[in-house]
Parts: C-alpha cells; structure tokens; sequence
C-alpha cells in the first residue's frame, strides 16, 4: 500500500469513506432486493474473549443502515453487511470505539501497524509479569524451606512488603487488559470471563496485603503474592501464543493480497501508458504488464505470448503457457514477455479477490464447540460466582481465616478463558489449504 493512499490507524475516520479507499476492504454485494450493500471487513483490537464479540456486535449493529455483523473474538475480525444510502465504514469504526474497542479497516498497512502495537504490548506485559513473577518468588522461598521458628517474624515481614512491592506492577500493568474487560462488561451489564479473573486477582491482592501489613489479623498471616503473579504470568503467556497464532493467520491473508500490483500500465488510444491505481481499472481497458509484475484484474491477452505463474489458484509451481486470447487471472504474475491485456473483471468481480474472501471466511469462522461454548459462557459464569459466595459462607462457619482463600480458589481453578477463544493455528491452516486445494478453483467457476 503505497503512502498516498494508505489509512494510518489515527488517521480522519473521513479518509475511510473514501470510495478509493473502500475498495480495499469493502466488495459490494446484491440485497435481498436487489439493493446495493456493501460487505467490509474491520480489524479489530483490545479484544480478550468471546464476550467481547458480543459487545462489538451489538455496538455496531445498532448503528443504523448495518444488516448483519459478525465478529470472530479468535481473529480479532469484523464482517458488517450495510446499506451505503443509509451509513458509512466511519460510522463502524465510530460504534466500535464507543463500546471501548479500536478498529481500523482491514487492509494491509494499518492492519499491520495494529498488529506490532498489540504485539508489542502484549511482550511488554507478559515481561513484567514474568520478571516480578521470579523475584517473588524468588521472596517466597524462605518461608518454603525454613522449619517452624527458623524464619523470623522481621524477616518474614521485610521479605512480604517486597513481595507486594513487586506484585503493584504486575496487577496495575500486565493485568490490566482483565481488570479492563470486567469492568467493560459490567458496564455493559454483562458477565465475561475477565470477571472471575479480576475478582480472584483483585481478594488475593487485597487478603495478602492484609497479612502483610497486619499478621494475623483478619487475613491471617498467609500471603500469596507468589500464586498472583504466577498466574497472571501463565494467562499473558497463553494469550501471547494465541496471538502469535492469529498474527500468522494474517499475515497468509496479507501474503495473498500483496501479489496484486498497486499500480497499473492503462494504454490509451493514441498508445500512450500512464499509471494508474488498480483500483481506477474498469472492465474494457488495455493495460501494459511488464515482465515480473502480477496482472492486475481478470482479462484477456492482447496479442503476443507469454507465461503466467498461477500458483495462487492450483498450487502448480510451473508457468502456465498464454497464447492470444487466453483468459489471465489477476494476481497470477507474468514471466515471459511484456503484454497487453484487455481488462474483463475488476475488484471484487475478480477471482483474485474471490480467493481472498473465501479466505477471510475461513478465518473468521468459529468451530461448533467454540460456538456452544459462548452459548454457556455466562451461566457458566454465573454458576462460578454462585459457588464461590457459597464456599466461602460455608467455611466462614468452619475455619472463617479459609473462607477468603477457598473463595479465591473457586473463582481461580474456574477460568478456562480459552474455552470461548477458536483454535487460531487450525484457522490459519483452514485458510491456507482451502486458498490451496483444487476445490477452491472449482468453487471459483461454480461462482462463475
């Protein structure tokens, strides 16, 4: 994507409306009926678990003139079907970010400068974590191996106050992303899977402090600032490896999108060639394609001969012959000579831009389980809540110094957050092999 037509992430929401612009991540399609709609793609961030999918799609589907929306929380992808009589893409990305989110349109360059930002971040939070994760324990370790009286009481209490020194950052930064989804849901009056992970996070902090400032006091003298930060250290883990998995994901869409050409060859009448964008072809013009560039639409040769490279469609690494008249495909690139092509299909009319729709839907796709496990996520939650409040009311009759702990443990051992997240590495695969396989060129010409 060159510089004058990329949309930086900050950018005027007014540069997305741009028809241009929207060729990039929009194909239009036929309404029910017969009326234009447009079909963009968002890429989104900031998102933690399927709930949120569930925040994201009813933001955007309040807006008015959107027809349907889907949001795939394993891709961190938008699919919003609108009416462009009625709405914008700025208005999308508007709801998107009213409801706590960012979005940005889901062509390469901004795609990728969200994805080294969210990267980045999510390194930076899984160190931190990591880093005072050892330290405490590192703290902790004395209280493991001493023997009873071997420990003093000064010594213990200096190597606690470090430990919940240590343990700030780790709660205000690396935790930050669970803190601020479960208040985002509970604004939104909805359960999620960051609240059982924020509420245990939040009474160990809060019952540890307590021994540690007053020892035996109502929190007892026990502290767990060690199981704190290990456990958000494994949570940031597990989702940083699920993000490397999804940034792969894209970056195979990316890879299919990049063998178009920015720019093409149009000759004129009197026989003169100027360049212009891609995305100013229409059906019927002659375009110049030089040796080694990829055509830029769905065509016909112009006379002359070459051979084409069309691996993207059969996988098949030898150039195909082209003889006059033989139909080339956009993004196959051409290997033999310089030609002319009589231009028949553009855009989203192309089985280039086919491809790369099937692929996007493969990507966005989520497997049955993931799907009735969304369905069940917020009883589930509720069930999770319930139990916890009924642990610990029984043991605050027990052993009321266990209550808070066995609280605590309920909400802990309970939080498969990934059970509401897709298998990004089986989404990229699916994608990859279908962009691959021989029964994509077939249902390209059944499309036909």
């Amino acid at each position: 994507m060159t510089a004058a037509t990329a949309v930086p992430s900050h950018a005027p929401l007014t540069v997305v409306d741009d028809p241009i612009e929207q060729g990039r991540y929009t194909r239009w399609v036929t309404g029910a009926a017969g009326e234009k709609l447009g079909e963009s793609s968002l890429q989104l961030s900031g998102m933690v678990c399927a709930a949120c999918a569930g925040i994201i799609e009813r933001a955007i589907g309040a807006v008015e003139g959107v027809r349907s929306v889907q949001v795939s929380a394993a891709a961190q992808r938008a699919t919003v079907c609108w009416d462009p009589e009625r709405t914008r893409p700025s208005a999308l990305i508007e709801a998107v970010r009213g409801a706590g989110y960012e979005a940005v349109p889901d062509a390469a360059a901004p795609a990728r400068a969200l994805r080294r930002r969210e990267h980045r971040q999510a390194l930076w939070r899984l160190f931190v974590a990591s880093f005072c994760a050892m330290q405490v324990m590192m703290m902790a370790t004395p209280s493991y191996v001493a023997g009873p009286g071997e420990l003093a009481l000064d010594l213990w209490q200096l190597l606690a106050w470090g430990s919940w020194l240590l343990s700030l950052p780790v709660l205000a930064f690396s935790a930050g992303p669970y803190f601020s989804g479960a208040w985002r849901a509970l604004r939104q009056r909805r359960i999620s899977m960051e609240v059982p992970v924020a509420l245990g996070l939040a009474i160990t902090f809060i019952a540890s402090t307590g021994a540690t400032f007053d020892p035996g006091g109502l929190f007892g003298d026990e502290v767990y600032f060690d199981s704190l930060t290990m456990f958000v250290s494994f949570l940031l883990a597990a989702r940083y490896l699920e993000l490397l998995a999804r940034h792969r994901a894209a970056q195979a869409l990316e890879g299919a999108l990049a063998r178009l050409p920015e720019t093409a060859w149009r000759v004129a009448e009197d026989g003169s060639a100027t360049a212009v964008s891609v995305q100013r072809l229409r059906p019927g013009d002659l375009v110049r394609v030089p040796v080694g560039q990829a055509f830029p639409a769905d065509g016909v040769l112009q006379g002359g001969v070459t051979q084409a490279d069309e691996s993207l469609l059969s996988g098949e690494s030898h150039a195909v012959p082209k003889g006059d008249g033989a139909a080339l495909v956009a993004g196959s690139v051409n290997l033999g000579a310089p030609v002319l092509m009589r231009v028949q299909r553009v855009g989203a009319d192309t089985r280039f831009e086919a491809i790369v729709s099937m692929m996007r839907s493969a990507m966005s796709q989520r497997p049955a389980a993931a799907r009735l496990a969304d369905r069940w996520a917020a009883p589930f939650l509720w069930v999770v809540l319930l139990l916890a409040a009924g642990g610990a009311a029984v043991w605050s009759v027990i052993d009321p110094s266990r209550a808070v702990w066995v609280a605590v443990a309920v909400l802990i051992v309970t939080c498969p957050c990934a059970l509401s997240l897709a298998a990004p590495a089986a989404l990229t695969a699916a994608a990859r092999g279908l962009a691959r396989r021989g029964v994509m060129v077939q249902r390209l010409d059944a499309i036909e």
